[in-house]
């Protein structure tokens, strides 16, 4: 699995509607939401429509569980301040994670998840902002399908992954990989998905 952090800022018909208490809901087309959880709120771009089924695999209140728990899965690595946060998630294609790892990471090849943690935490209209996680549709689709597990699975995998680059989190020494992997895996293990690093 080939994960990549940039550290410079920048409905399944058969699943049930989500509860009112959820918070989330959708544009008419499907390409935009925004899920809202204890201490602020996560937007959602699909750049791609091929991303709007892969997102009807995931039921909207699990989604929200699985932000809500990773941001309150332990203190941060970087000072967040006292009140709202929020993030972005935009999920595109391999074109645009080529572009973006080429500009910030002299790498210009396809990679399944960028992060763009924000680092100033500028309050806007009493929020602050982490910031950014990009996703590569091509590669997350072929990942998932060459490990033979879900894509819904492995979304979620690097949404918390993203997010915990965000909060400070790194993998480049073995100790720093121990512990994001241990935390990743015992975070899906919350929604029975399992440990994509013993697969």
């Amino acid at each position: 699995m080939h994960i990549e952090l940039i550290a410079e800022p920048t409905e399944d018909p058969e699943s049930p509607e989500p509860e009112p208490g959820n918070h989330t809901h959708l544009e008419h087309d499907g390409t935009y939401f925004v899920v809202e959880f204890k201490t602020g709120s996560a937007s959602f771009s699909l750049l791609d429509e091929r991303w709007i089924d892969s997102f009807h695999f995931i039921n909207m209140s699990e989604l929200q569980s699985i932000i809500e728990k990773t941001i309150e899965s332990g203190p941060p690595l970087v000072s967040v301040p006292d009140g709202l946060i929020t993030f972005a998630i935009i999920a595109s294609d391999d074109a645009h994670m080529c572009q973006l790892n080429g500009d910030f990471r002299d790498k210009p090849d396809p990679t399944n998840v960028l992060s763009f943690p924000d680092g100033t935490f500028e309050e806007i209209e009493g929020e602050f902002h982490l910031g950014d996680i990009f996703l590569g549709y091509e590669i997350i689709k072929s990942e998932a399908e060459k490990q033979d597990i879900p894509l819904r699975n492995h979304l979620l995998h690097l949404i918390v992954h993203g997010i915990l680059h965000l909060l400070g989190y790194d993998h480049q020494e073995e100790y720093q990989a121990q512990i994001m992997e241990q935390k990743e895996a015992l975070l899906l293990s919350l929604l029975n998905i399992p440990d994509p690093y013993s697969l």
